[in-house]
């Protein structure tokens, strides 16, 4: 019976990301999917700044860069498209992750990109079969699957599963984990249509909050472009999937001769969280963990962020057997971040009905415009694996240590992460002195260390405001800050104080 370090069920974005990552760190992945060909309609369309960080740490920024687009901003519009609100102007804009904060792409370009990648690296695949059984024991766990082609029975063993398989994920049903329903469930039509003219769209996303039919512009990467229509409860959804309907609904933008459809489907956009993301060696990522409205675009970064996170720990886990404290803090730090953007999607589409039913955009209730406009902000980590010492956190701990643009001789020269390696890292403007026994143990987590030379600093507000507040981080391999050194907390005291908690 065939063995693996970890096996991923599912090669969406989310398992390809959690394999890419895996195999990256030197572990034997095994993934599975029903499916023998990527799925060769769009369905995510945005990747935001944090998304690129992610893509390139697994190596795959170039993919993106290659097939998408800026976006320009985003809108709340009456019917008329008129603004009401938000006239986010995001172009020409770097954020500290050293990214545009949001851009735009065609996912069957990106997701195939992608696979011929993974084809190119150690992963293993099994395709076309689908799992049928998890049977977790003390040593390993045993997995049953069943082959669609010949119809036979399969078995493997791995020492982790990782369950990507979507909303309606076999993991998450064979496990026994249920989900909690957040009050979102509305029926929209979604439709995607290859441009046929030349654009007069623009490159903003609109939310039009029109009180007969809330609808959504994303301008996608061209040529194409897609439209989100709410149906109401009295209304047959078949007939939204008729071109009839469909030339009426976006007649508003264009004329049936200036495009083709690609894609029409009705979903419900729902707001559903897994009341567990972890069952012993047993984890779920993506849709299988979560799943939010697509108005905040985040589904899928949402799924790159689990898949980010639990991949080190795993490798970590595996490579270093470290203390089960590591693996359980990817629940503890996956599932609040997780409901906050299932939430603030939800808000979004809240806000637009609030708009659409009030004469006048400021009868609003503030609060319903605070969680629409302030749900692009991704919050830090509250809980988990970040310095607590006497005086409970250091003040950046749960951060997100900048990523500025690098520049030598006033060109550029790389992105700071490219210079951090994949596992801990230590940043200081000035060399620094630890104890003989920490460095033996940063050297055994394969902990790098980077002297930021003052040229770094010039013309990066972020990284010179953090360099300026403090003197030492300690940054985790997914850029999260475990700590960060004061006049009170030592490098020492911090690296103490990752060795009790994560192990030696």
């Amino acid at each position: 019976m065939n063995h693996y370090d970890v096996i991923v069920i599912g090669l969406g974005p989310s398992g390809s990301m959690a394999a890419l990552m895996l195999e990256s760190y030197g572990i034997k992945v095994l993934c599975i999917d029903k499916e023998k060909e990527i799925y060769n309609l769009p369905r995510a369309v945005t990747i935001s700044d944090q998304g690129f960080r992610m893509a390139q740490l697994a190596g795959i920024e170039d993919i993106y860069e290659r097939n998408s687009t800026t976006l320009g901003g985003a809108y709340f519009t009456d019917k008329n498209l008129e603004i009401i609100g938000g006239a986010i102007d995001l172009n020409n804009f770097i954020t500290q992750n050293g990214w545009p904060p949001s851009s735009l792409f065609h996912q069957p370009y990106t997701d195939q990109a992608i696979r011929e990648k993974l084809l190119k690296t150690n992963v293993e695949m099994l395709l076309g079969h689908e799992l049928i059984g998890i049977n977790e024991n003390e040593n390993c766990i045993d997995l049953k699957l069943h082959n669609l082609d010949n119809q036979e029975k399969v078995e493997l063993t791995c020492n982790y599963l990782i369950g990507a398989d979507g909303g309606s994920s076999s993991v998450r049903r064979i496990l026994g984990i249920t989900q909690e329903d957040l009050n979102y469930n509305r029926d929209w039509v979604v439709i995607d249509v290859e441009l046929r003219c030349d654009n007069r769209l623009g490159d903003c996303l609109i939310q039009v909050c029109d009180k007969e039919r809330l609808a959504t512009f994303v301008p996608s990467h061209l040529p194409f472009r897609r439209w989100e229509f709410i149906i109401h409860e009295h209304e047959d959804k078949d007939s939204f999937l008729e071109d009839r309907k469909i030339h009426e609904l976006i007649s508003k933008w264009l004329q049936p001769s200036e495009y083709k459809i690609i894609r029409k489907a009705v979903y419900q956009f729902h707001s559903v969280l897994a009341e567990k993301f972890q069952m012993r060696n047993c984890f779920l990522i993506g849709d299988a963990a979560h799943q939010a409205p697509p108005f905040m675009g985040e589904g899928m970064m949402s799924g790159y962020r689990d898949a980010i996170n639990l991949s080190w720990k795993i490798a970590l886990s595996i490579k270093k057997n470290l203390s089960s404290n590591l693996l359980q803090s990817y629940e503890l730090e996956r599932k609040p971040h997780s409901r906050f953007v299932v939430k603030n999607s939800a808000g979004i589409g809240e806000l637009m009905e609030a708009y659409a039913e009030a004469e006048n955009p400021e009868q609003v209730p503030s609060d319903l415009v605070d969680k629409g406009y302030g749900s692009f902000i991704i919050p830090n980590l509250l809980e988990g694996l970040f310095y607590k010492g006497k005086a409970n956190k250091s003040k950046h701990s749960g951060e997100i240590f900048p990523q500025p643009i690098l520049y030598r001789n006033k060109k550029i020269y790389k992105r700071l992460d490219h210079l951090l390696g994949k596992n801990f890292a230590i940043l200081s403007k000035t060399p620094y002195e630890i104890s003989d026994e920490n460095q033996d143990y940063l050297n055994f987590l394969g902990c790098s260390s980077l002297i930021l030379e003052e040229e770094y600093l010039e013309d990066n507000p972020w990284l010179e405001s953090f360099m300026k507040q403090e003197k030492i981080y300690l940054v985790r391999p997914d850029r999260y800050i475990f700590g960060s050194t004061d006049s009170s907390i030592s490098l020492d005291q911090l690296i103490d104080d990752l060795k009790n908690r994560i192990g030696i």
